[in-house]
């Protein structure tokens, strides 16, 4: 019996070990000692790639509130949920998407995560999700995750605290923006354009979506979804990269996402045209513990149908 204990002991001691997911921690940034280079690994601090089939952007974040020895959370777009009951062709492959009406909801989940540390030795590292606490493609393209880890104990292990998400509602013409994405290493400076009242794109139509103006500086390209923008006044989230339209399909469709009058007209929109998903709609459903709960009055985001 004594064999078999020390047996065991010796293989939970491995399992602890090895607890901590692999990721992509390879980095072109890695030792160098540059400003400039400096200064684009300080500015992705906090942000995550997805890495999986989706390979999309995120970013570590709180709620107003939020304890710091709460589980951490990550925000990033909807349809890099790899969940869902569509499948969408991409390139060779499928990619599994929420369908219109379909809400992801406190679903299990194992999924390794880069993130960035902001340090030239030690750039990026591994967390883990175990739950997709909310996710949708309907009336936003959003997705939350929780971590295995507490705030405190990333900060402890990597020294990153998470980014504050806005509770704002509204945002100026002009407002200076940044989108940050880890998924490329690279951060883009932006203006927020306006609001749009409804933007659809294939399957999907979203509502109050925040329009990006076009800038050399603020390209979008596949893997920027879900890449946080950040406003420069304050450093808060105001929301996620949802789409941009890549001008070679039929307006509406998938990639080529149109905005729609109210009087139910769309109108294509142009080539690079990038859209933002607001993530104020979250503060509505928080529970007296800042934990996401569909089940508090006044809660605003689409709740899963029977």
């Amino acid at each position: 019996m004594r064999i078999l204990f020390l047996f065991l002991l010796v293989v939970l001691r491995v399992a602890s070990t090895q607890a901590q997911p692999s990721c992509n921690v390879d980095s072109e940034f890695k030792g160098s000692i540059e400003p400039a280079v400096l200064a684009v690994l300080k500015s992705l601090e906090g942000t995550i790639a997805t890495g999986g089939n989706s390979a999309c952007s995120a970013a570590l974040v709180t709620f107003s509130g939020r304890s710091a020895s709460s589980r951490g959370l990550v925000v990033s777009a909807g349809h890099c949920s790899e969940r869902g009951k569509l499948k969408v062709p991409i390139g060779d492959r499928s990619l599994a998407m929420p369908d219109h009406g379909e809400v992801l909801y406190r679903i299990a989940l194992r999924r390794s995560l880069t993130l960035e540390t902001g340090k030239s030795q030690d750039p990026r590292t591994c967390v883990e999700a175990d739950e997709i606490t909310y996710g949708t493609m309907t009336g936003a393209d959003i997705l939350l995750l929780q971590l295995t880890e507490t705030y405190e104990q990333i900060e402890r292990r990597t020294g990153v605290k998470p980014f504050l998400m806005s509770q704002e509602t509204s945002f100026a013409p002009g407002l200076a923006l940044r989108m940050p994405s880890a998924r490329w290493q690279n951060d883009r400076a932006c203006q927020a354009d306006t609001t749009v009242q409804q933007v659809k794109e294939f399957r999907w139509l979203w509502s109050s979506v925040l329009r990006i103006r076009i800038a050399d500086s603020c390209g979008t390209p596949h893997g920027a979804s879900g890449a946080p923008a950040i406003r420069k006044d304050n450093n808060e989230v105001i929301g996620v990269f949802g789409t941009a339209s890549d001008g070679n399909g039929a307006p509406c469709e998938l990639n080529n996402p149109c905005e729609v009058a109210p009087d139910g007209s769309t109108n294509a929109s142009v080539r690079e045209q990038g859209y933002v998903h607001f993530l104020h709609y979250f503060y509505s459903c928080l529970d007296a513990s800042r934990n996401l709960d569909l089940e508090v009055a006044g809660c605003l985001l689409p709740r899963p149908q029977p």
